[in-house]
């Protein structure tokens, strides 16, 4: 413990030889880094060298390195009241924490019993009650917790294990020793960002990680899977386990998604899910499949709206019910958050003694509750130096200090009292020196069939002031990486080798209805999203130039294009170009304006909100590509021509990795039929508002086309002349070889509609099938060899009815698919831009 009398004078400091030599650390707190200053502990000696030989200059890089990782990878906290609707970037701090084998033997021993304690709890709790008769438990603290389920009493969870999976909050006090802060039941967070921080800082620093015996974390993860296998009987060459999200707008959906793919378990939302006859079914395009166990990342009191009477949708109707009948095993069991309950931890000193007839190994931090004669005394008596919180719900509204006394007297058994936390601190890496941070260190356990398994290492959280650091202010907050060092030499392992037999190579591939209406969608907005930057691109590339706005003879065809897309106004006519300012304005705001359903910042957003949804789907590198469209919004001041350029490259990038990258299976199939269906919705219009002004305003508005529909340097490769009317509309419409004409993506619609899934086998053709046969033997009958501009202008009548009639078969197909495919959840609000018709 270092202490500092603030009275006496600082003695002057000499230069010094480590940069943890200047760190300077609260006179009462604990550093788990130093006896004394400049004077490291013996596991910290280690550590402190290599960094000290590394170098100021290289932690930087390293550290924005982390940053960038971080950003790439997406690993954010979403904040739900952020105005960007953009989440925190999940801060790490490149100096880990290192714990002593002889330290974490102690604590496992600890956080081992205290979780056998907490789940004989709950398994009396949800059954014979013994210990509320007996008052051990006092009745406030269930029936008047909103923790405690009375649906779930009487419920016998999957081998018999009420608590599956829990996670603690320690903090080492001022003497040196552990303490639980806080316990998890109903859905410990954290897991995944551990996971994560484990792997940035692996990579980051692969020679110090190396050169220390550090125990791996994937053992934990192994443990995870098979204890849930044998526990729930479940094949093991193809168990049926899900892991269950809140979705996108959780806070930590960046953790569920890492974990369905570090684990292998399907991302699933309540939507995706249903109970038929007491049993669970994942809806997917071919139908219902079993699940067996879900892994559970939703609350309690979310799980399942039906039992529970809630107001909202949210959840899984019935499975409740289906828990009751042991067709499901559910981890954690629905009402294990009683474990989360802050007054709970008042009465396991006791308890371990009645259950256990032992003392309880790790403390709990000082705290009363004001339901008990005693304990209400004695925070009255200390009110002033106490921390007054609420006893049962943590998310509870918390009490003004002027309002204290009166709530406690009103409702005492709603409320509980603290001493005051003092963590210990830390070394941080703060651009360019090293600082100190208090921490908590929040670590993992689950069970098994020999007893509870804590997963060595956990999420350690940083910040600058105890009441940041114990609040919820994770924009606030950094985390580190727990290092538990072994006095043995620690052997190699990686989930990969035994997470799961294959039963079946080249299995047919299929998805949950949800996920296949977002990867249409994300198909679309991708689309959707390139060809604006495309027409946009054109403009400023010609408004950059020497020539004035007046003196460009295709831009008038531009600006039409433009007004079509409902970019310009109506005022702004066809032949008469608006002034330069006045044009500017409206371009910037189709750029920038997020409160434009059809500029270029909506859109994107619209292919990251989709993203986001099929985030599990996508791989590393799609998804460090969708990334960088966020910064198309911090850019408004920069060059619009450069920007539109990079933007382009990017959806270009992820276009090219999802060809390249992705199997060919339904997720595959869905996203490019949206693409397909969108592209040509884009050419059907472009070619149909362009027909009348390609010949009557300027012979170079067939060269603007072409730029437009990205086709202009496959046409002057093939024809090698002027641009003429009947072979630019040959390789936009008819030509199947090019990617970019109609033929092409009704011939590809073609394709995908023959392998989406069949309930049954069918004697005809679906509508959707048809339609897309219809639309491709139409374009390939269209004879467009009459067509020419002439004096009066092209004659392009049959041509224009035709592209209406295709218009309005694309629309059809599209309705045709989601009410076929899609319509098993709840429709996905999206919105369409075709032809200035913006709903829907």
């Amino acid at each position: 413990m270092i202490k500092v009398d603030p009275t006496e004078p600082a003695a002057p400091r000499q230069t010094p030889s480590s940069m943890f030599d200047t760190v300077e650390f609260p006179g009462d707190a604990y550093s788990e880094a130093f006896l004394s200053p400049a004077n490291p502990r013996e596991h910290w000696q280690p550590l402190i060298a290599a960094l000290d030989a590394t170098g100021s200059n290289v932690l930087n890089k390293r550290q924005n390195r982390v940053r960038r990782m971080r950003h790439e990878d997406g690993a954010t906290y979403n904040p739900f009241d952020d105005p960007k609707g953009r989440g925190t970037p999940w801060a790490l701090d490149t100096v880990p924490i290192p714990l002593t084998a002889g330290e974490w033997t102690n604590l496992e021993a600890g956080l081992t019993q205290r979780a056998r304690l907490l789940e004989k709890i709950l398994a009396d709790t949800y059954g014979p009650q013994i210990l509320l008769n007996d008052g051990w438990i006092p009745p406030a603290l269930v029936f008047a917790n909103p923790n405690f389920l009375r649906l779930c009493h009487g419920i016998q969870p999957a081998g018999n294990r009420f608590l599956t999976y829990y996670a603690a909050d320690l903090y080492r006090g001022p003497d040196g020793r552990f303490r639980v802060l806080r316990d998890y039941g109903g859905n410990p967070a954290g897991l995944g960002y551990a996971l994560e921080n484990r792997i940035v800082i692996s990579r980051v620093f692969p020679e110090l990680y190396h050169q220390n015996q550090i125990r791996r974390l994937a053992p934990f993860f192994h443990t995870f899977h098979h204890s849930l296998i044998q526990r729930a009987s479940l094949r093991q060459e193809d168990p049926g386990i899900v892991l269950l999200s809140p979705g996108p707008d959780s806070r930590i959906y960046f953790e569920h998604a890492l974990l369905s793919r570090y684990l292998g378990y399907p991302l699933v939302e309540d939507q995706d899910l249903t109970v038929r006859n007491g049993k669970v079914f994942l809806k997917k395009l071919a139908g219902l499949e079993p699940v067996e166990a879900i892994v559970r990342l939703t609350s309690d009191e979310s799980s399942d709206p039906f039992a529970l009477r809630r107001e909202t949708a949210s959840g899984v109707a019935g499975l409740i019910q289906s828990s009751r009948e042991q067709n499901i095993d559910i981890v954690n069991p629905i009402g294990s958050g009683f474990v989360d309950t802050p007054a709970l931890s008042v009465f396991l000193p006791t308890l371990c003694q009645r259950l256990m007839e032992a003392d309880l190994l790790l403390e709990n931090h000082p705290a009363w509750w004001c339901g008990s004669a005693d304990g209400l005394n004695h925070v009255i008596a200390n009110l002033e130096r106490l921390t007054v919180g609420p006893a049962m719900d943590r998310s509870a509204v918390p009490v003004l200090p002027a309002e204290r006394m009166a709530a406690i007297q009103a409702s005492p058994h709603a409320f509980m009292a603290r001493d005051p936390v003092c963590p210990a601190v830390v070394p941080v890496w703060d651009q360019d020196h090293v600082d100190s941070r208090h921490t908590i260190l929040r670590v993992f356990a689950c069970a098994t069939e020999e007893g509870f398994v804590v997963m060595p290492g956990g999420l350690a959280i940083t910040a600058a002031d105890v009441k940041t650091l114990t609040g919820d202010f994770p924009e606030q907050q950094q985390s580190k990486d727990i290092w538990v060092l072994s006095d043995q030499p620690v052997a190699p392992f990686s989930l990969m080798g035994g997470l799961r037999a294959v039963a079946e190579f080249r299995r047919t591939s299929d998805l949950p209805s949800r996920v296949a209406d977002h990867l249409l969608w994300l198909g679309r907005y991708l689309e959707r999203a390139e060809g604006l930057v495309r027409l946009l691109r054109s403009v400023f590339r010609r408004l950059s130039g020497e020539a004035r706005p007046g003196d460009i003879p295709e831009l008038p065809f531009l600006l039409n294009l433009l007004k079509a897309n409902n970019i310009l106004p109506e005022t702004a006519g066809i032949v008469a170009i608006p002034r330069y300012r006045e044009l500017s304005d409206h371009l910037n705001a189709a750029l920038y304006d997020k409160e434009r359903s059809d500029s270029v910042v909506a859109v994107l957003k619209r292919v990251q909100e989709a993203a986001r949804n099929v985030r599990d789907r996508l791989s590393l590198d799609s998804w460090r590509a969708i990334n960088r469209l966020e910064s198309f919004a911090d850019n408004p001041a920069s060059d619009p021509l450069e920007l539109l350029d990079d933007t382009l490259f990017t959806l270009s990038a992820f276009s090219g990795l999802a060809m390249e990258s992705m199997t060919r299976g339904l997720g595959w199939r869905f996203m490019d039929m949206g693409r397909r269906v969108e592209r040509a919705m884009d050419q059907t219009g472009l070619i149909r508002i362009g027909l009348p002004q390609v010949c009557g305003e300027s012979r170079s508005a067939l060269a603007a086309l072409l730029e437009v529909a990205d086709s202009f340097m496959t046409y002057r490769a093939r024809y090698r002349t002027a641009f003429q009317l009947a072979p630019v509309l040959d390789l936009l419409i008819v030509d199947e070889s090019n990617p970019k004409s109609l033929a092409f993506q009704f011939s590809r619609l073609v394709a995908h509609v023959e392998h989406l899934p069949r309930q049954s086998e069918r004697r005809f053709a679906s509508l959707e099938e048809r339609l897309s046969l219809e639309m491709l033997t139409a374009v390939r009958l269209l004879d467009l060899t009459g067509i020419r501009c002439n004096k009066d202008g092209p004659q392009t009548e049959s041509l224009a009815a035709f592209l209406e009639r295709m218009d309005a078969r694309l629309k059809n197909f599209a309705q045709q698919i989601s009410a076929h495919y899609l319509v098993r959840v709840q429709a996905t609000p999206h919105f369409s831009m075709i032809g200035g018709d913006h709903r829907p």
